[in-house]
């Protein structure tokens, strides 16, 4: 009786879930480095921050701190509206994977500096902080980042790598439909922001103090 032959065939890597590996690896990647930033901060840096947060949390503690709309729009938007505009850019193929290390940079170096200053007790006033926010923009800025880096890929091999016979890179609804969508959240993200960070942030300031 003769054997049958066997093969087994991989398939190869989805470019999708390769692209989303490189931008979580670069925003885990940005974060440690605000980690390390905010730890090798000299002493005069060091005392200057110190004494802010301590302003920051007393001005809280007593009330006296409220965002405006205008920084939670920026805080909120910020990095969804430029991912949107690099989509349509060449240069989004190094600014978008950069912009994944900033936003974990940011986002770990702002919690790693109330760890610093208040031990374990800055774990809560930095969750406090940054807990609503983060809910709302990272899977935001993940979503869009997925979508808006292949088209830059696309543009830039079209204008350096294909030639003129490429064909042209399209952009179909479902990009705006994205984007629209995370407006909606992000959008809700602010009034939740507004309404649930104050509460957050005094009830783990009631803890520490």
């Amino acid at each position: 009786m003769r054997g049958r032959m066997m093969t087994i065939q991989l398939g190869g890597w989805d470019p999708a879930v390769l692209r989303a590996i490189v931008l979580a690896a670069l925003f885990f990647a940005g974060a440690l480095a605000g980690h390390v930033y905010a730890g090798s901060c000299g002493e005069a840096a060091g005392a200057a921050l110190g004494e802010y947060l301590d302003g920051y949390c007393r001005l809280y503690d007593a009330g006296g701190v409220e965002v405006s709309m205008l920084s939670c729009v920026v805080m909120y938007f910020g990095y969804g509206l430029a991912l949107f505009v690099l989509g349509f850019s060449a240069a989004g193929v190094a600014l978008i994977p950069a912009l994944s290390g900033v936003f974990g940079f940011f986002s770990m170096y702002t919690i790693s500096c109330f760890v610093r200053f208040y031990g374990r007790a800055g774990i809560l006033l930095a969750l406090g902080a940054l807990l609503v926010r983060l809910v709302f923009t990272l899977p935001c800025f993940l979503m869009l980042a997925g979508a808006a880096w292949p088209l830059s890929i696309e543009l830039f091999l079209l204008s350096f790598g294909r030639g003129k016979r490429s064909a042209p890179v399209l952009y179909g609804s479902r990009y705006f439909l994205l984007f629209l969508l995370c407006a909606v959240i992000l959008a809700v993200g602010i009034c939740c922001e507004r309404l649930l960070t104050p509460f957050l942030f005094h009830l783990a300031l009631g803890e520490v103090v």
